[in-house]
């Protein structure tokens, strides 16, 4: 739990000094999931876009961020974190729900612009942001080449315009 009187030992300010920026502590932790919402959503969204790439390479983007370093290190640790809060915190549960709604309707934007059906999009979508949270969670043997390799593998496979039950990927039954 956050305590006003910690944070402002810890961080050498007075009490004063803290709520000079920050009106109460629930506004300090509203704070922090905005900004956490803010920098881990959409702002790597909007990064993105601003990229210009196709649907697809955005898709790879996207399930290659988990293994982007220390910097995607930090950000897993940081998303376990506010997790773990959500669990146990109505607000925190809100801004997690929210992020995970908005992260998913862009991830299933871009399987609709695949040609994907809705329905099948959003499966698809919920399946990719499972990835991703599952990879960040995960410390692989493997070497990094090989997990970005199985990334665009498994993006490969879900974005090719084809209904999962009838992909050219599967083996046909005889």
């Amino acid at each position: 739990m956050v305590r006003v009187d910690n944070l402002a030992k810890e961080l050498k300010i007075t009490r004063g000094s803290f709520y000079y920026h920050f009106e109460s502590r629930q506004d300090l932790l509203k704070g922090i999931l905005d900004r956490w919402r803010l920098k881990a959503t959409e702002a790597v969204i909007a990064g993105l876009k601003k990229k210009s790439l196709s649907s697809k390479e955005q898709l790879v983007e996207l399930m290659l961020l988990p293994l982007k370093g220390d910097k995607s290190f930090e950000a897993a640790s940081i998303e376990i974190s506010l997790r773990a809060w959500a669990r146990r915190d109505d607000m925190a549960r809100a801004a997690v729900d929210e992020v995970d709604r908005y992260r998913i309707a862009f991830i299933e934007q871009l399987f609709v612009d695949l040609a994907h059906p809705a329905e099948q999009a959003n499966d698809l979508a919920y399946l990719v942001y499972s990835y991703m949270i599952a990879t960040s969670l995960l410390h692989p043997n493997d070497s990094l080449s090989n997990q970005n390799a199985r990334a665009k593998r498994l993006s490969d496979f879900l974005s090719d315009n084809c209904p999962l039950l009838d992909c050219r990927f599967r083996p046909h039954a005889h």
